[in-house]
Order: C-alpha cells, then structure tokens, then sequence
C-alpha cells in the first residue's frame, strides 16, 4: 500500500487533517511522525502516540508529507521536519500543508518563488522571516505542482485537493466529506 507521512508536533491542530486521513485512508497508509515516539497532545486535547521519529523516516518510502498547523513554538528550532520536507519536495513528492502549519514548508525553501497560501498574518509573516510575500495569496486552497497550501477553516478543500492529487478521490468521497451530500442515503 502507499504511505503519506502525517507530522505531529505538541499542540498540533486535529481537525485541520481528519478529513484529509479519512479520504484516502483506505488507499493510502497514513503514518505519523513525530520528533521522537513520545505521546502527543493535540491542540483539542487527544494524546497520539507517533509511528515513527523523524530520524526513521526513510524519506523514499512515502508519496509525501501532511503538515497540519497548530501552535509553532515546539517547531521553530526543529531542523529534521524542514530537512524532510525539503527533501520530499525536491524528490517530487506531495508537501501539504495547512493553517499554520505552512510555516514549515516556508523554512524548509519550498515556498521560494511559489504561490502559497497561510493562516497568519502578514506582521507574523514578517516576524517570522520565512516567508516571500510576493508569493502570498489569501485563497482558500492553493496548489502548485505538488505543493499543497490551505487555510485553516479550508480544510475539507484541503483534504479533497490532496486525495485528488494522490489520484484516490471520486465525485461521491469529495461530495460527502465537503458536507454537500451522500450517496448512500439517496440509494434508500
């Protein structure tokens, strides 16, 4: 089966990725990775204990890597996510990233010279340093090859865009998991 990477850091945002993870789950293997394999509390509260550490990731083994955002503190100084996501876009695989979570393709370099989008603020987007403003959209959903960025409240358009670029979406999954309706109620 395929893998995709699922990073998880202290305080990560749950519900920016659930619908991601559960449109493609049945074709594609989520894993999550984490700085070590210690317990993780999400931003809601859940403990999540990861896959794997990222120092384990054999980067070539996965079709790319889901960035949710959260509260950047535990990040900021961690070098292993921006060499991996660095080197999973180079090696065209798909960095999809959400809300805040953008931070870390953008400190890796992969945002340089791309359209992106971002749930922060232009001032937090200048403290921060990482980012090239000219390439700043304030668009729901943004993709550019196989670069994915979204706003926080885009998430079921982020997870519908990333099942459509891993080729496991279907009208009747992107409809249901969008809130626009099910199929299997209308068969009744």
């Amino acid at each position: 089966m395929r893998k995709m990477l699922l990073f998880l850091f202290e305080g990560y945002c749950e519900f920016e990725v659930t619908v991601a993870i559960s449109m493609i789950r049945n074709e594609v293997e989520v894993v999550t990775v984490a700085s070590d394999r210690l317990p993780i509390r999400s931003e809601a509260g859940l403990v999540t204990i990861p896959d794997l550490s990222l120092n384990e990731v054999a980067h070539r083994e996965y079709e790319g890597i889901i960035i949710p955002g959260g509260d950047l503190k535990p990040v900021v100084d961690m070098q292993s996510i921006y060499d991996l996501t660095a080197d999973l876009y180079t090696n065209n695989k798909i960095v999809a990233a959400i809300c805040s979570g953008v931070y870390i393709p953008a400190k890796a370099g992969v945002l340089k010279g791309q359209t992106y989008t971002v749930t922060l603020s232009r001032k937090q987007r200048d403290f921060l340093e990482s980012f090239e403003e000219t390439g700043f959209v304030y668009e729901p959903v943004v993709q550019t090859g196989n670069l994915l960025t979204a706003q926080g409240h885009a998430y079921a358009e982020f997870a519908v865009t990333l099942a459509e670029m891993l080729g496991v979406s279907s009208e009747n999954k992107a409809a249901f998991y969008s809130g626009k309706r099910n199929v299997m109620m209308e068969k009744n």
